[in-house]
């Protein structure tokens, strides 16, 4: 008979059958917190600025755009992002400010020093900003400046650990910071060390190649004058180019720079204006061209001083 030595129908189809164990998918509530995290961020950073997602990051989770008036400006900055569960707690010190004592707030976050580290090597701003998922708040400090100004003076050894605490103001927050005027301040860094390399050259140039000092003067007289020609032109030249730097000198400026600085870096283009036509026209004077001298060689050396002078205001985000 055909088929008479096949397996039962149950048993031939059971022979074939193969028993896989089911595996449950599970999400991590890491990737939870990073995607909530993200949704926070997005609800404070400007709709019509660009962030760009970094993808495998090491390092840098955003890169973020600056546009304003419609204006692609391509200033950025760049964010490491990090989430905490639970509320984090606001803790207050004191401190001197100009001999009083005051108290001021702030955050404390565990950081890996790897990431610290990694900040070093940057050429660019990167930004650590620290996500409160319960209270949905940002706070936020720039890394390069909190080692350089902070660690390294306070915890020199901070190298040689795993993690590291690191104080952040509670000004750093996103909520009273609605205008974003701290992300917008560090925006603008690399454009400030490219104007203080360029300004440093200048001043270097006119130290090695100028002289303001020295002449012996009497009307109509100078000694070395032609030396005092050239000294005078060049430094009206490397001034004038100083306030060309619209970073520190133009509307997105610092205001102590505008304020302050400038006048006197004008004052200082107007001497050389001076005493480049007196010399020319034989019209110097005993009494008036020492004076303009005096207002060159001031504006020359507030190069070197803006340079200094920029440390200070890189403390305001830092405790």
């Amino acid at each position: 008979m055909r088929g008479a030595n096949k397996l039962p129908c149950g048993q031939f189809i059971g022979s074939f059958i193969h028993h896989e164990e089911v595996y449950s998918l599970k999400r991590p509530q890491a990737h939870v917190n990073e995607d909530k995290s993200e949704d926070i961020l997005k609800k404070y950073i400007p709709v019509e600025w660009i962030m760009r997602k970094i993808p495998k990051d090491y390092g840098i989770d955003y890169e973020i755009e600056i546009v304003e008036n419609e204006e692609v400006t391509g200033k950025g900055i760049w964010i490491q992002l990090k989430s905490v569960e639970n509320p984090i707690e606001v803790k207050s010190k004191e401190i001197i400010i100009n001999s009083e004592s005051s108290s001021i707030k702030y955050i404390s976050y565990q950081s890996p020093v790897n990431l610290l580290k990694y900040s070093l090597s940057c050429d660019f701003p990167l930004i650590l900003a620290v996500v409160d998922l319960t209270n949905e708040l940002i706070y936020w400090i720039p890394l390069q400046d909190e080692i350089t100004m902070n660690l390294e003076d306070k915890k020199p050894t901070w190298r040689d650990q795993d993690t590291v605490v690191i104080h952040i103001p509670y000004r750093n927050n996103l909520v009273d910071d609605q205008e974003l005027n701290g992300l917008k301040w560090y925006s603008l860094e690399p454009a400030r060390m490219r104007a203080f390399a360029i300004i440093q050259t200048y001043y270097h140039e006119l130290q090695y190649s100028t002289r303001f000092s020295g002449y012996e003067i009497d009307d109509g007289y100078i000694d070395y004058e032609e030396e005092l020609l050239k000294s005078a032109k060049m430094a009206k030249k490397f001034l004038t180019l100083t306030l060309e730097q619209d970073s520190l000198f133009g509307h997105k400026g610092i205001d102590i720079y505008i304020e302050l600085t400038k006048p006197m870096i004008l004052d200082g283009i107007d001497a050389c204006t001076r005493i480049i036509d007196t010399i020319n026209t034989h019209t110097t004077t005993w009494a008036e061209t020492p004076l303009l001298i005096g207002k060159v060689s001031h504006a020359v050396n507030l190069l070197s001083t803006c340079i200094s002078m920029y440390q200070n205001f890189r403390k305001d985000f830092l405790l």
